[in-house]
This record gives structure tokens, sequence and C-alpha cells, in this order.
């Protein structure tokens, strides 16, 4: 039998840092970007138009920058970016964006994905976030700062995890998950996932002044601790003048509320987010707009 001498396949174009580890068996295609400090450690496959910052890791068999698999998808060059310190366990796969949904998926900076967890698609997931294995991130999701979304869990498209939240191991994601709250099962697996009280360990990450701290957990107890009408009690809120984490609490319910089965980023379904102009280039931008005009 011959000798098999390929260890490595790394495109003369793709930007590499120096410092850069790369293992046995792994792809880098030419249009690829990788910072000082990241770790590919065995049969990594990055291609796309994909851009990795510093000081990642990414464990063996993670596919990073490969096709959507939207229907919608036209061959667009796509991005896919990448921030600092993150962790990504075994066989993790993210998805570049679409044309329709903004060009762009992002992950930010200092992020766990555990083992086989999967980003689709023109997906955000901020910073400090923890992704426990098998998390199933379909497309234009946004995982907001802190937030913890336990193993087995999937997440329909366009839900919004808010900052500090927590989802419970095995729950669906229907809608999206206010801030600093619990969201899970309360029985079993046939009844439906609820907010179930206040995420104390995000509590305790958002590093809250005594003041704020009071201000979010007052706010989270009028909002979640009977069934009454949360409009009504939002304005409740405001009228009181809240500030703040409490302020934004209210805010991201409100935006709730506004969109389309209790999920507001529905309301992009077909055009660009707010995040893909924040992060993307002008020219970039440009095209977007065109592609959605």
């Amino acid at each position: 039998m011959p000798e098999i001498s390929v260890v490595r396949e790394i495109a003369p174009s793709a930007r590499i840092a120096p410092e850069v580890e790369i293992g046995l068996y792994c792809v880098i295609g030419p249009n690829v970007t990788i910072g000082a400090g990241t770790i590919l450690v065995r049969r990594v496959s990055v291609t796309g138009n994909t851009t990795i910052g510093s000081g990642n890791r990414f464990e063996e068999g993670c596919v990073l920058g490969s096709e959507p698999q939207d229907l919608k998808y036209a061959g667009g060059q796509t991005l896919l970016i990448i921030g600092h310190r993150n962790h990504f366990a075994q066989d993790v796969t993210i998805h570049p964006g679409t044309e329709l949904g903004g060009y762009l998926t992002r992950i930010g900076d200092d992020n766990v994905l555990m083992d086989g967890c999967h980003v689709a698609h023109d997906c955000y997931v901020d910073d400090r976030t923890r992704l426990g294995h098998n998390v199933l991130l379909a497309g234009h999701i946004h995982v907001q700062t802190g937030a913890v979304v336990d193993g087995l869990c999937g997440l329909h498209h366009f839900v919004t995890i808010g900052r500090y939240a927590h989802v419970g191991p095995a729950t669906p994601v229907r809608r999206d998950v206010p801030p600093f709250t619990c969201f899970c099962r309360i029985d079993n697996h046939e009844s439906h996932p609820v907010i179930k009280g206040i995420h104390e360990e995000g509590i305790r990450s958002a590093n809250l002044n005594s003041d704020e701290e009071k201000d979010l957990r007052r706010a989270l107890s009028e909002l979640f601790e009977d069934e009454s009408a949360l409009q009504t009690k939002i304005e409740q809120l405001v009228n009181l003048g809240v500030e703040g984490e409490a302020a934004e609490l209210c805010r991201f319910c409100q935006r709730s509320l506004q969109g389309v089965y209790g999920r507001y980023r529905e309301l992009y379904r077909g055009e660009a987010p707010p995040e893909a102009q924040m992060y993307l280039p002008p020219e970039q931008c440009s095209e977007i707009r065109r592609a959605t005009s």
C-alpha cells in the first residue's frame, strides 16, 4: 500500500499568524484568516470567508465556514467572524451568513461551545456565553452576553436568549428568553417550558451595583411572578422610571411582544438585522442593501 504523505491541507493564500498551531489532517481554505495563539487540535476544517481571532482553541472534528444549509443561500461571499479566546469542543459546526439574512454569522469573545454544538447561518453569539453539548441553534438566532444554554437544547429560528439568562437541559426554545431568567420544563419532557425564577449565577456574573441589582430583582418579580398581562406590567414599571438593567429588561420584553410568536427577530425575516450593519464594513453593507431591496 502506498504511504499517505499529506497530513494537512493549507491554502497558500490563507492568512495565518506565525503563532498558530495546526494539528494533523486539518484543512484551511484560501479565504481564511487565523489570529495569533489559536490552536486547531486535529481534523479541523476551516473554509469559506472565515476570520478567526487570537487565542481560540478548536478541538478535533470542528467544521467552520462550510456552506449554510439554507435553500435561499445563492453562493454569495458571506462571512463567518469569530472573536478571541473561545473554546470549541469536539465536532462543533458553524455556518456563515446568507445573503438575505445579513451576510454574517458572528461569534464574540470568551465563549464555550461544548461537543456537538451547531450554530447555523446568520446567528450572533455575543461574549462569555456557555452552550452545552449538542445545543442546536437554527438560523437568525441571537444569544446575548453571559447566557447559558444547557445540553440537548434546540433553539427555533429567530429567537433571542437574553443577557445572563439560563436555559435548562433538553428544553425546546420557541420564543425569546428574557434576561436574567431561568427557562426550563417544570415537571417532565411533555410539559411546556416556562420562566422559572431568577438566574442567580447570571446576576452575580453581571457585577451589578446594589441599587441596580435591587431594581432588577424587583422588575423580574413584578413581570414574572404571576400570569397577568405582561404588557400592563411593563407599562407600570416604565411609569415608575426604572433604569439600568431593569429598564433593559422591560425593553426586551416589549420587543418580544411586538414580534411574531414571541420572537422579536421575526421582524427581520427576509432582511438584514441591525447587527449586520454594526459589524460589517460599509462596502458589505451596500451589498446587503442591494440583496434585500
